[in-house]
């Protein structure tokens, strides 16, 4: 014992011995506009913007509500010509509206219920997304302009789905994983991402009013093109929730924003991580405007 401890009294003595107090200056970086839009079959295009935060700003309702971006002009083109967006701010909704926006959208409705959030979106049918279409998207906000352009892919069907227990233990059944399986079609560069939302448990537990997408639920086929794959998906499922599946289909671009975002938010609390922005699409700006080719599917978990 003390062998082992008197290296380590003497390394914290050298330690204490060269504390020297390190001033950091952080780099004041101006304010930028960040998107987050997407468009998919049936459905119109939804944009929000916000501006970039400094790090040590504060974090209160009115520092929240003033990130959200008002009165910028939006359009998208699909071809033959462009189609100015709508803004629809929250506060302005019934409680069943602000309820289908936080579904579609995946924002927070704590968030929703606690500040007036706009969106841009339309009701004009003649936008609403159809596979195989390319969007291209304008942003102008004062004098900054923002510009970016995605194409809706076709979905790629789940050929299997089914739940199955981790099974740490021969009497363990608490637990367990949804798992997928796909025929991934022919040419490099289809990816996919996994969003997920529990409608019921036996349980009781409240159901989730939001799809979630966890941590590594973004992929691409750069090692099974053409082929079968098989996964499971990152996120604990319990024996009796009923989970509705969206398995989305999307481009090469858009997979490296969200990879690069998964990964940042998985070292977000990691001091030895190296800090990074995700791979943005936007021009002009940070951000993802991503085209979504969407199949839906429900399992019940026995």
């Amino acid at each position: 014992m003390l062998r082992t401890a008197l290296p380590l009294l003497l390394l914290a003595t050298a330690l204490s011995a060269c504390e020297k107090e390190i001033t950091v200056e952080l780099p004041v970086e101006p304010p930028q506009l960040v998107v987050e839009g997407f468009i998919e079959p049936g459905l119109p295009p939804f944009v929000m913007l916000t501006r970039t935060q400094g790090y040590f700003e504060g974090l209160d309702p009115a520092t929240l509500a003033g990130v959200y971006v008002r009165d910028a002009l939006v359009s998208v083109d699909r071809g033959d010509g462009p189609v100015v967006l709508d803004q629809l701010c929250t506060a302005s909704l019934s409680e069943e509206q602000r309820a289908l926006i936080v579904t579609i959208t995946g924002l927070d409705p704590d968030l929703v219920a606690l500040i007036d959030i706009c969106i841009y979106t339309t009701a004009n049918t003649a936008l609403f997304g159809e596979v195989g279409r390319t969007y291209r998207l304008r942003i102008e906000s004062g004098t900054e302009v923002l510009t970016s352009t995605t194409r809706i892919p076709a979905p790629v069907p789940l050929d299997s789905l089914w739940f199955e227990r981790r099974r740490l233990t021969a009497d363990d059944d608490s637990v367990g994983f949804l798992w997928g399986r796909i025929e991934d079609p022919v040419g490099l560069g289809n990816a996919y991402r996994w969003y997920d939302r529990r409608i019921s448990t036996r349980s009781g537990e409240d159901d989730q009013v939001v799809y979630g997408s966890g941590a590594n639920n973004t992929f691409i086929d750069r090692y099974f093109d053409g082929g079968t794959y098989q996964f499971n998906v990152n996120g604990f499922r319990f024996p009796g929730d009923t989970v509705v599946v969206r398995f989305i289909s999307i481009g090469e671009t858009e997979y490296r924003f969200y990879r690069s975002y998964e990964a940042n938010v998985a070292s977000g609390g990691d001091l030895l991580g190296t800090p990074q922005n995700a791979t943005s699409n936007i021009q002009g700006g940070l951000g993802i405007w991503a085209g979504w080719g969407v199949y839906t599917d429900t399992v019940v978990c026995e």
